[in-house]
């Protein structure tokens, strides 16, 4: 199906977002925002997999809008962090509903601090009918040591270039030794800190952390979560979730449905990975909105 893609900006708070529309020749009833992740990706993303992911919806009948927040990208104003892009999230969403008179459905895609950040927002806004999430951050000191040691090292002392650096004297054990120290006393940091009942005031949490798994047990529709195998993101996500009652409850909801990817690495950057990805989350708004 051919898609029409036309530049636009949004005006949040005063300051003019910068977006691109995806205009499907016949758009179905449900739409796609894309929240790009807070680091060095804007509207295109990481190897251009945001325009690919975009198209390929598009191509299939779904409306999209991928756009820069405040301060990022070509967008105007001030970037604040991935915990204070509410407003810009809630602004993309009314101009998507503008484009498309009669949308009934809005999908947040997004993926590491944007996964993070659609948790917390998507169960405030009525509009919001799914999330499609990719390795969500919740990067701690102590959930990064438990994922380097478990999937890091490991991972390193099966490589070849390993054991060439240690047969040649390049690779230094006494400060290796004192970085798994370190990282050992890191990964102690989360025992026993996990609280036995849920606090039940949003704004109160004292973590982002916990306003995302609470976010995301308030949010009342459908999410699909990637994970990669190749993400160190998205193992210190399942260090988190392994040291938690309460995530594990919310990751068990019929609502949530979980596809790992063991070969993809964090953005999915291959080309057979993004074409899976895609693949998968097509085959799955079909089953759930049409």
């Amino acid at each position: 199906m051919k898609a029409e893609e036309i530049p636009l900006t949004i005006l949040c708070e005063e300051a003019a977002q910068i977006g691109i529309f995806h205009q499907p020749e016949h758009a179905k009833k449900t739409g796609v925002v894309v929240v790009v992740a807070g680091g060095p990706q804007y509207r295109v993303g990481c190897a251009r997999q945001i325009i690919l992911w975009s198209r390929r919806l598009a191509g299939e009948g779904y409306p999209v809008l991928r756009f820069d927040y405040r301060g990022f990208g070509d967008s105007a104003g001030e970037f604040v962090g991935f915990e204070g892009i509410n407003d810009d999230i809630k602004t993309a969403i009314d101009k998507l509903m503008e484009l498309v008179p009669g949308l009934e459905n809005v999908v947040l895609w997004a993926e590491c601090n944007a996964a993070s950040a659609v948790m917390m927002y998507a169960w405030r806004d009525p509009r919001v009918s799914a999330l499609i999430m990719q390795n969500p951050w919740v990067r701690h000191v102590a959930t990064q040591a438990r994922a380097y040691m478990r999937h890091y090292y490991l991972m390193r002392v099966m490589q070849k270039s390993f054991w060439l650096k240690l047969g040649t004297m390049q690779f230094n054990p006494i400060t290796a030794i004192g970085s798994l120290m370190v990282l050992w006393r890191n990964a102690k940091q989360l025992n026993g800190t996990q609280p036995t009942a849920v606090i039940r005031e949003f704004d109160n949490l004292p973590t982002y952390q916990e306003k995302m798994r609470e976010g995301l047990t308030r949010f009342p529709g459908k999410t699909l979560l990637f994970m990669s195998g190749y993400s160190m993101i998205g193992k210190e996500f399942d260090e988190l979730v392994s040291l938690s009652p309460q995530w594990q409850r919310v990751l068990a909801s019929k609502t949530v449905t979980r596809l790992d990817h063991p070969d993809a690495d964090h953005t999915f950057s291959r080309s057979q990975d993004r074409d899976k990805l895609v693949d998968d989350a097509l085959s799955w708004l079909n089953q759930e909105f049409l």
